[in-house]
């Protein structure tokens, strides 16, 4: 793991022992073979490919997408719905929340929010750009309404550019159940690679569902 990908964890296992589970979300329950596969950064030009593949496999996802990138692509944010994946908030020019003063904070999330449809319910889900949290960007977030969304299993695929490389990280042996994956858009290798994860879980059991079902089983 490079020496970023270990100090973000730690900082997100830190955040996470001190925060009630409902407010921040990294994996689901560990009683069912369910899992996520979450993606960043999108929409771009793989999204429909990224699309295409997870409905060839029947898989449900969650898109954590960006205000900017979405408003230019409103027919792409419409897609991931019609097909059935979960989006939520990922900024809206996926700048790190902890370079921003509350009040820049506050207008980032407000002008993402006016592009990105909500969930029909409950709390607005958003994952920080590069998972950057400190104490005052949780502080902001959960007082102003969010839910955050992290992970409990990272592909690395920001690092690993080579398609074996990124499905070894996400081996069926390596993922237990209720494990939130994390992976990008807009990635060649990540999309050539998630044939192949995806296969892998689901031939040892594993049943991918969009993080919001995950963490409402049981």
């Amino acid at each position: 793991m490079s020496t970023v990908a270990t100090l973000r964890r730690k900082i997100i296992d830190a955040v996470y022992e001190v925060t009630p589970r409902s407010l921040i979300v990294r994996r689901g329950p560990r009683d069912r073979r369910r899992v996520a596969l979450t993606f960043d950064d999108g929409p771009d030009d793989l999204t429909e490919a990224y699309l295409d593949i997870l409905e060839r496999l029947a898989t449900p996802a969650t898109f954590f997408v960006t205000g900017e990138a979405s408003e230019q692509q409103p027919d792409l944010l419409r897609e991931y719905v019609r097909r059935g994946h979960q989006i939520a908030v990922h900024g809206y020019h996926h700048r790190r929340f902890t370079e921003m003063s509350w009040t820049e904070l506050d207008h980032e999330l407000r002008r993402a929010r006016a592009v990105i449809p909500a969930r029909p319910m409950g709390r607005p889900w958003v994952r920080p750009p590069y998972g950057a949290v400190d104490a005052r960007v949780v502080a902001q977030l959960l007082a102003t309404g969010w839910t955050i969304a992290m992970w409990s299993l990272d592909s690395q695929d920001y690092d690993v550019h080579d398609v074996a490389g990124v499905a070894a990280r996400c081996m069926p042996e390596l993922v237990k159940p209720g494990e939130v994956l994390l992976f990008h858009e807009g990635q060649p290798w990540t999309l050539e690679a998630l044939p192949r994860i995806i296969e892998g879980l689901q031939r040892v059991g594993y049943e991918c569902v969009t993080m919001a079902d995950l963490v409402s089983a049981g």
